[in-house]
């Protein structure tokens, strides 16, 4: 989402904020089924978190919907369609959401997207991992979370108002939080 957000601001010199929600939408709506898993398992249902994410994730009602999320077969019909129609916000939310599926493409291992569901069950099985320390996690996660550190800085300087200036500071707080915290 941090990423498509600098990729807002880098791509006009001063994009309107509808197609800035648009692009950060996109790098946000291949994780929504995944967010609603989670807060209804851990909160609702009260699964453990090692069901949750060694069982369920990978073979639940979720799956599909999980899956089709990071489909590289949806997200590039949409963007024809919307090209096609000439619907630029769905043109950026495609885009972005692209950007994010590719981005998880590849630091994704033995949780890996089928991205051609249902085309196929292929998974890419990437030799990094974000998360998980046998495939360099704790270096993929700590560079990511400096990227996003140096972008949020960034891009703080093209909002002036305290209440931007503030949210920002807050994300940027909790990313510089979240690298001062030993890793797994």
């Amino acid at each position: 989402m941090i990423y498509s957000w600098a990729l807002a601001k880098t791509s006009e010199s001063t994009p309107d904020k509808r197609r800035i929600l648009a692009f950060v939408a996109g790098g946000l709506l291949p994780d929504i089924p995944t967010y609603l898993f989670f807060v209804l398992h851990t909160f609702i249902l009260g699964s453990s978190q090692q069901q949750m994410w060694n069982v369920l994730y990978f073979d639940s009602g979720w799956s599909p919907f999980i899956t089709l999320s990071h489909s590289l077969l949806l997200w590039p019909l949409l963007l024809l369609i919307a090209s096609v129609f000439k619907y630029k916000i769905l043109q950026y939310v495609s885009i972005t959401a692209l950007l994010h599926i590719t981005m998880d493409f590849l630091v994704h291992h033995d949780d890996a997207y089928r991205h051609f569901w249902p085309l196929s069950n292929w998974k890419f099985l990437s030799p990094i991992s974000y998360w998980d320390p046998a495939y360099y996690g704790y270096w993929v996660s700590l560079s990511d979370t400096i990227l996003i550190i140096l972008l949020l800085t960034w891009i703080s300087f093209y909002y002036k108002t305290k209440k931007a200036q503030w949210s920002i500071g807050l994300l940027l707080g909790l990313y510089v939080l979240s690298a001062l915290i030993p890793f797994g």
